[in-house]
């Protein structure tokens, strides 16, 4: 099995040099979508909730007081098999665009770092464990089919009092299946709403 030291090897080997605590958070997505698509962890070092968001304790020790992280002499990413690394793959090209701060807000709106915390204030400190069990579950819910995509878009939003129509179900079925980027969905209605103000 790989350890966290071959994923974060394996994710600078994908991306290049960058910030300490965009590692970390590539490393966590790299567990939890691992988990979600072969159903069993990537690496057993345990994740913690600290309070910029996962952290993995063991590559924090050797990544302390570096600001950008440019190699990572203590994992090899050819130690892992090729289903790993089409995991690490995939999460460098879905989440390697964000910013450390971006990766750092999205895992503050996730279950496994939100439960892990509990009632702590997201000021404070914790060396609480992430549950693998409930980030295998959270992330494979987050894997879903084109309608089941739609149905659970289409019901986040009304409860948030916001009804999608059938031209904007269809809109999110064309981002769901790859036809239309979501990016680009998002300028659409930016512009369409300006134009609207006009």
């Amino acid at each position: 099995m790989a350890t966290a030291h071959d994923v974060a090897a394996a994710v600078l080997h994908e991306l290049g040099p960058m910030t300490a605590m965009k590692l970390e958070k590539l490393v966590y997505y790299c567990q939890g979508w691992h988990l979600a698509r072969e159903g069993h962890p990537l690496f057993q070092e345990p994740i913690e909730a600290w309070r910029e968001g996962p952290v993995v304790p063991l590559l924090y020790r050797h990544h302390r007081r570096q600001r950008v992280v440019s190699d990572w002499p203590h994992g090899e990413h050819s130690r892992l098999t090729p289903t790993q690394a089409d995991t690490v793959r995939w999460v460098a090209e879905s989440y390697g665009r964000f910013s450390a701060t971006e990766l750092s807000t999205m895992t503050h709106n996730e279950l496994p770092w939100r439960v892990a915390r509990g009632a702590l204030p997201e000021s404070a400190s914790s060396t609480e464990k992430l549950d693998i069990d409930l980030m295998r579950t959270y992330f494979a819910r987050q894997v879903a089919n084109v309608e089941t995509a739609v149905v659970l878009a289409s019901a986040n939003a009304a409860l948030e009092g916001v009804e999608f129509d059938e031209e904007w179900q269809d809109k999110l079925r064309d981002v769901a299946s790859g036809v239309t980027d979501a990016d680009e969905l998002i300028a659409q209605e930016i512009s369409r709403i300006r134009g609207d103000r006009d």
